[in-house]
């Protein structure tokens, strides 16, 4: 692992693999998380955004898992019940890399640890699955995916990971529709005031007319 970078990392891939481990001082869930939370981040960084593919599971990098291997054999993350970790110098080296990235670049690495990895592996894959389509055409749970949307749309908004009109995209309801499934199962709708719920189901319906 070697190479001309003074930190001894020049790859993207690998210094945002790093990155992403040493942001909040969590370890990332597992595989699944570890792929999707460097997609997000992916979306956001020129030099990384094709590196993903469409597979199994949706969005891949067969770079992101050959780097995940080699710094565990090198001793850089480790794999424990929890997660993928830094090792202590795996943590020297990200918090090097950390000092030397903007704060908008660590806020954006950070949301996206943030947002997904505290997610089920089946709200995980439909919050993917509904916004990056283009990268579901090969998978192998699709359909099982889709049985789900509705349900975990639900969890999300309960979550307060989505919104009102994020969360009924992604179930595929109409904005009204998903609402009055909401009061049926005695949640309430949102949490801010009555007439911003109104503002945007009017938004909702112009935008159909």
């Amino acid at each position: 692992m070697e190479t001309d970078s003074p930190l001894g990392y020049t790859e993207p891939i690998e210094k945002y693999l790093l990155l992403l481990l040493y942001a909040e001082g969590k370890p990332v869930k597992g595989d699944i998380w570890l792929q999707k939370e460097l997609f997000l981040i992916s979306r956001n960084v020129d030099e990384l955004k094709e590196e993903f593919d469409a597979y199994l599971l949706g969005p891949f990098s067969e770079t992101v898992y050959e780097y995940k291997e080699q710094l565990k054999v090198s001793g850089y993350i480790l794999q424990d019940k929890e997660g993928f970790r830094l090792t202590e110098k795996g943590g020297q080296i990200a918090s090097k890399l950390w000092e030397a990235i903007s704060e908008e670049e660590k806020q954006m690495i950070t949301d996206a640890k943030t947002f997904l990895n505290d997610l089920s592996r089946d709200e995980l894959l439909v919050f993917i699955y509904s916004t990056f389509r283009e990268f579901t055409d090969e998978s192998i749970v699709r359909e099982e995916i889709e049985k789900k949307k509705l349900p975990v749309a639900i969890s999300l908004f309960r979550k307060h990971k989505v919104s009102l009109e994020r969360a009924s995209k992604i179930a595929e309801v109409a904005l009204q529709e998903f609402a009055s499934i909401l009061k049926d199962r005695s949640i309430p709708a949102y949490d801010y005031p009555d007439e911003e719920l109104l503002e945007e189901l009017q938004s909702s319906e112009a935008g159909r007319s």
